[in-house]
């Protein structure tokens, strides 16, 4: 069986199309924690519930916002990429040039998920050591959560630019 090369701009389409998937999934996580946190609140209206909700609220909204942005801008980047005429341009010049500072970004961003996740695991830690109040230990899981997901999400977004950046340096060669 013979394998077939993907020319440049199947790999854009595959980059892209991995891109609206996980922006997508970020959009609904954000919706989906939102909601149910909130629900759980009404539910219970105890200190766990309302730490995990008001510290839940604005990273959800976090997720839903940039889940959106980044959803729509995919599809603005991905056409600019593909039209016939200045396609290669905008790859080389404008895309290259986009996918090394996000590269550089995954790295920022690595270290505050990490510090988040860390800060939150030492928290729930002492608030159960320290029976502390339920609405520090709410915040201290919703602060868990969120910082393991947006790690996750980094990490593979980070798999797909450098694998981009690979196949577009070699046009600039």
């Amino acid at each position: 069986m013979e394998l077939i090369e993907k020319n440049i701009y199947d790999r854009v389409k595959d980059y892209y199309r991995g891109e609206r998937i996980s922006n997508a999934l970020l959009f609904m996580i954000g919706g989906g924690g939102l909601t149910w946190t909130f629900l759980l609140y009404l539910w219970r209206q105890g200190q766990l519930s309302t730490g995990i909700f008001y510290s839940a609220m604005p990273l959800c909204l976090f997720f839903i916002i940039t889940g959106f942005y980044r959803f729509y801008r995919s599809f603005k980047r991905y056409q600019h990429s593909q039209d016939s005429i200045s396609g290669y341009t905008f790859l080389v010049d404008e895309e290259l040039p986009h996918l090394e500072s996000r590269q550089e970004r995954f790295l920022q961003k690595r270290k505050v998920n990490s510090i988040g996740l860390f800060i939150g695991f030492v928290l729930i830690s002492l608030s159960i050591l320290g029976s502390w109040n339920h609405i520090i230990l709410g915040t201290s899981i919703s602060l868990t959560i969120f910082s393991s997901l947006l790690l996750v999400f980094d990490l593979f977004g980070q798999f797909r630019t450098v694998e981009l950046i690979h196949h577009l340096s070699k046009l600039t060669k």
